[in-house]
């Protein structure tokens, strides 16, 4: 597909219809709901991790699209210390991490690469800013931010996490959405978490013990929460093809990747 096209296709509708806005609705309800759902803890902190991360990590995108899912990531993150205060250890400022999260997936899901590789470069610039960043073994917490990097800006990737999301075929997809969750889970939500936990929070030399030393139990948790992302999202996303039902972003996205494969 030609960039040009796509871009017009998926954003440049301009406004949500009412099927989208009721969408974006009913979304945000589910996941919050599943957000009362505990799933792991955040050691060192009053933190817990729900349900609804590995839905909102996996399907925000292909279901909402940027835009919409941007909105949804706003309403989900402001309204979830209500719903489970377990969730809302980030103070006042709990909303930015699923709002970047749902951003950059929905940019990359969607060709706006550029975006979302700017994004990406001021989040790891503020990371890298504070000195802490830099503490002893600190680097290594960064492991997964270049993994989401390669995802972003390697074209061949992206291309392929791209087609087999919105062709959705059944072999490559939940490889794809893991990729996708990943991004959204890693290279949105957890990068701006972080920075929000050293810079505003102040997380930093005293909670050095539940950083660096932790990173291996941190990969477990986002590559399983990934992994439940791929499964739950290949599931509903091929039970919505089947039904035929093509009021979901990526049914608006489909027919011009009929013909043209993406630059």
């Amino acid at each position: 597909m030609e960039l040009a096209k796509a871009k017009v296709a998926i954003v440049g509708k301009g406004t949500l219809n009412t099927i989208h806005i009721a969408l974006i609705s009913v979304w945000t309800a589910l996941i919050l709901a599943c957000a009362l759902l505990i799933i792991y803890p955040v050691p060192g902190t009053n933190i817990w991790i729900t349900l609804a991360s590995p839905l909102f990590a996996g399907l925000t995108a292909p279901l909402l699209g940027p835009l919409g899912g941007t909105i949804s990531g706003l309403i989900f993150g402001l309204a979830v210390p209500y719903v489970n205060p377990a969730t809302g250890g980030l103070g006042a400022l709990t909303f930015l991490a699923p709002t970047l999260g749902a951003l950059i997936s929905g940019l990359v899901l969607f060709n706006r690469w550029k975006e979302a590789t700017l994004i990406f470069i001021c989040e790891v610039a503020i990371w890298f800013a504070h000195p802490f960043a830099w503490y002893q073994f600190m680097p290594i917490v960064t492991w997964g931010y270049w993994l989401s990097l390669i995802f972003i800006i390697v074209p061949p990737i992206r291309r392929w996490i791209i087609v087999s999301i919105v062709s959705r075929d059944a072999r490559r997809l939940p490889v794809a959405l893991w990729c996708i969750a990943w991004l959204s889970r890693v290279g949105g939500d957890t990068i701006t978490g972080n920075n929000i936990a050293v810079w505003v929070l102040g997380w930093t030399y005293d909670m050095y013990a539940f950083w660096a030393p932790m990173t291996l139990y941190y990969a477990i948790a986002d590559f399983l929460t990934c992994l439940a992302a791929a499964v739950i999202g290949t599931s509903i996303l091929l039970a919505l093809k089947r039904s035929g039902i093509k009021t979901i972003a990526i049914d608006m996205f489909e027919p011009l990747w009929k013909t043209k494969r993406p630059k």
